[in-house]
């Protein structure tokens, strides 16, 4: 069967018989959410009563919201009844409790979640506690990532119905190396330990009780076929399924009217092909579908529809096929990619610039909206930065760290004050941040700080200690005095003149002294390890507090440092989403981190680094979401799936970025994970490449961009870039460059031809010499 014979026939779409259909899919050239909703008006012959009546079950969130919006698109404003739109991740347990017979009392009788900074909290400390599997004793900054991993690794495993404590005793063979045989050891505290606490305390790990929620559903969902209910129940746009997620879908399937739309399967790939294709394959996902709802593409309608282009669905797939059938490469065939362009970037900050162009040039076609598509925060966010030049403010939907709000940057700053012993760096890097004052005017505060660095902190750097900074100071104001009078009256009163003078540096020292009391009242470790005796031995800790204190003093010193003359702490610290989501999130840390052993103050910052990293938060630019331009989206992947815009550009397409780097985590090798049936670290690529395919035949127009260097060392373009150029190479074509090559040459180009200026004479007047060579006179 050829690509031909499948896509090339349209039907109308009130003309399928929906009722009777099981597995359906709707081809990858058509925006899977618009025909999604299409079907459902037809299939409720388009009464706006009908419409709402059944469910709608989706893989997430977004994609919830993006089959809302398509509803209110088709029906043009006309009001209707929404049906039940249901990411499966977000299961109702109070309806499954109500529920009667099976799933009911299954969904009453599970124990609550874990808290997510509990469970870390209780791993890392027995992390720490199996130090011999390291050979070194861990920080708590570095066991607070490998008890991460442990939690993903325990998740990973409930997903794909892996019990751990059976199999990993078997996993480490005999060729393996000795120190597989030491981790094997260390993992009993998934196997043993961490079940014991669990039952200890009650409650079950989040995956565990969502598994077990869904499999309530699934059996609910059984009851409902049994009764022969009549009422819709559709599941859409998975791809890759878990046996838990299958349970739910294959209940799905055998109620009367239940269905599940899968998006984009090949229909022309030969058999035996899709039978084995490499997990990295974009099909690789719906093979293992099918495979799980025990299924065949034979069992599969194709929902036709009109636009799109099939032949650039034709060709990427062509282009993308496994190593097993690349003798497709050798046939004739159409090469054509209509609308598809490459942006040929120098580096990181042009591709930002170029992406923010083709962006604007898109909006400034009415009713186009533009999306930008990259796993590449750091790209999101430049693009974002860029865009705002021409007064267009974007909001990134994957957010931004909290570790980079102001509030996360200024904890971590003033954990590398006290790590570095008030060292100049990080101490003006502290006092210089937007949001400190110390009590103080901001203005008046930044003044203070550039004095106490013109005056103390230039040169040679003074002793650790916060305290030798003061000595330091009085030093260098004890040599400023030996000037001329007059040259000390004259640069005071050009100080007197600023609208924002410093304080007295002293005066302004001592300011700092008091906010940084907090901290202050921790011994000086460095101070300590100089006076220990003899018969300490090297390694031995220094000053150690409990973490909920470390962090108490930490906040305090914080808050002390943000007041100003007229705002307190709060309104500046924790108002806005981000300093809630801060406030909430340093809480529970306190709260979980009661249980672990004293640390140094030292571990603070790593800490802080590995918690708040993983955090997202809307990075909204002013915090009024109605300021966003509406036809602007910028997507991570996991927000682009099942979505589109007439205008996709595909950022980012570099090896190790898009596509991931296919990684097995610090526990398991790959051998390992195939021993105890975990799934391959390449699904994980295969999801990206499904991701790339969907994004990349569903728009109207694409632009595939790829640096030439990230972070100044040269890239591999993605996979897919380079299977796509060799496949068009072998035919005389190529990709087309956009035309945003030329746009940028001319980008911050003065009008004209270059005008030749005078050189820079400084005249300042007599009455106003330059200052002192060593700094300002106070």
């Amino acid at each position: 069967m050829t690509h031909a014979e499948v896509f090339g026939h349209m039907v109308p779409h009130a003309n399928v018989p929906v009722g009777k259909v099981k597995l359906a899919t709707i081809p990858a050239h058509l925006p899977f959410l618009d025909q999604l909703a299409l079907r459902w008006l037809d299939a409720a012959g388009w009464d706006p009563h009908l419409m709402g009546n059944g469910t709608l079950v989706l893989p997430g969130r977004r994609a919830a919201r993006g089959l809302t919006e398509a509803f209110l698109r088709h029906m043009d404003g006309k009001p209707m009844l929404l049906p039940r739109i249901v990411p499966i991740s977000a299961l109702d347990e109070a309806e499954l409790g109500l529920a009667s017979g099976l799933g009911g009392e299954q969904g009453l009788a599970l124990p609550p979640a874990v808290a997510g900074m509990t469970r870390l909290a209780v791993l890392t400390r027995l992390v720490l506690q199996a130090d011999k599997a390291f050979g070194t004793r861990p920080t708590l900054d570095q066991a607070w990532p490998l008890a991460k991993a442990l939690a993903e690794l325990m998740d990973e495993a409930e997903w794909a119905d892996v019990p751990l404590a059976e199999r990993l005793p078997g996993a480490v063979q005999d060729g393996f190396a000795q120190h597989w045989q030491i981790i094997l050891e260390f993992l009993e505290i998934v196997t043993k330990a961490w079940p014991a606490w669990l039952q200890a305390q009650g409650v079950m790990n989040p995956v565990a009780r969502q598994v077990a929620l869904l499999r309530a559903q699934a059996a609910a969902w059984h009851k409902q076929a049994e009764q022969g209910d009549e009422t819709p129940l559709w599941a859409a746009g998975f791809t890759n399924i878990m046996p838990a997620t299958a349970e739910a879908l294959r209940a799905i399937m055998a109620c009367p009217t239940g269905m599940v739309v899968v998006p984009g399967l090949d229909m022309a790939m030969p058999d035996d092909v899709f039978a084995t294709l490499p997990d990295s394959h974009p099909q690789a996902g719906l093979s293992h579908l099918l495979a799980a709802l025990e299924a065949t593409r034979a069992d599969v309608q194709v929902w036709h529809g009109q636009g799109g282009f099939i032949e650039r669905t034709h060709v990427l797939g062509r282009a993308l096929l496994p190593a097993a059938a690349l003798d497709d490469w050798a046939k004739a065939g159409p090469v054509a990619l209509p609308n598809v362009s490459k942006l040929d970037a120098a580096d990181q900050q042009e591709e930002a610039v170029a992406i923010a162009m083709v962006m604007r040039n898109v909006l400034e076609q009415p009713g186009k909206r533009a999306a930008l598509i990259t796993p590449d925060r750091g790209l999101a966010a430049r693009v974002v930065t860029e865009l705002s030049r021409w007064g267009i403010l974007a909001d990134d939907s994957g957010g931004a760290s909290l570790i980079g709000t102001p509030g996360g940057v200024l904890l971590r700053l003033v954990a590398q004050v006290v790590e570095s012993h008030y060292a100049p760096v990080p101490l003006l890097s502290l006092l210089k941040h937007p949001l400190v004052a110390c009590g103080l005017p901001a203005g008046v505060c930044r003044a203070s700080a550039r004095l106490l660095e013109r005056v103390v902190l230039r040169g040679p750097a003074p002793p650790p200690g916060f305290a030798a900074l003061r000595v330091a100071a009085e030093r260098a104001l004890a040599e400023q005095a030996k000037h001329e009078k007059k040259a000390a009256q004259t640069e005071a009163g050009a100080e007197a003149d600023r609208p924002f003078g410093p304080e007295p540096l002293l005066t302004f020292i001592d300011r700092v002294a008091t906010c940084l009391e907090p901290v202050l009242a921790w011994p000086d470790t460095a101070e300590q390890a100089a006076i220990m005796p003899e018969h300490v031995t090297v390694g031995t800790p220094g000053f150690q507090a409990p973490v909920p204190d470390l962090l108490a003093a930490l906040v305090q010193t914080v808050e002390r440092l943000v007041a100003t003359d007229t705002e307190e702490a709060p309104q500046r610290l924790w108002r806005g989403e981000d300093g809630n989501l801060l406030a909430g999130k340093l809480t529970e840390l306190m709260l979980a981190t009661d249980i672990l052993p004293p640390q140094p103050p030292a571990v603070l910052d790593g800490l802080l680094s590995a918690v708040l990293a993983e955090e997202r938060v809307a990075s909204r630019r002013g915090g009024d979401p109605a300021a966003l331009h509406p036809r602007v989206l910028i997507w991570g992947l996991f927000e682009a799936r099942l979505q589109t815009a007439d205008t996709v550009i595909l950022g980012g397409l570099a090896e190790g970025v898009w596509p991931p780097v296919a990684d097995a985590g610090p526990w398991m090798s790959r051998p390992m994970r195939q021993e105890i049936g975990l799934p391959s670290p390449e699904q994980s690529i295969g999801q990206a490449a499904h991701d790339f395919f969907a994004s990349a035949t569903a728009a109207s127009e694409v632009v595939l961009s790829c640096p030439r260097r990230r972070d100044g060392a040269p890239v591999v373009p993605a996979r897919w870039l380079s299977r796509l150029e060799a496949f068009l190479a072998g035919r005389g074509a190529k990709v087309p460059l956009h035309p945003v090559a030329d746009w940028l040459a001319v980008l911050d180009r003065p009008a004209g031809p270059a005008q030749p200026v005078k050189p820079p004479r400084p005249t300042p007047a007599v009455a106003r010499p330059p200052p002192p060579v060593n700094g300002a006179q106070i």
